[in-house]
């Protein structure tokens, strides 16, 4: 499972902009998008870019906790 890594500025609430973009190896300021996720093969992810900081995941992981889990 992967998301969406933008430069683009946050649109929604499932947009995560990264705090640490600069030491988890991005270029720019960046975004993960949450609603974009999609299921690749292994062999289709060829190289690493980086690695999202701890302060980072704990973003992420409470929005999708909010918006991505379901609600039962």
């Amino acid at each position: 499972m992967v998301a969406v890594v933008t430069s683009a500025q946050p649109r929604t609430p499932m947009d995560v902009s990264l705090d640490d973009w600069a030491s988890c190896g991005l270029r720019v300021a960046s975004t993960v998008r949450l609603a974009r996720l999609d299921c690749l093969e292994q062999s289709l992810l060829f190289a690493k870019l980086g690695q999202i900081s701890a302060v980072d995941a704990e973003k992420i992981k409470k929005v999708w906790q909010t918006y991505v889990t379901p609600q039962f």
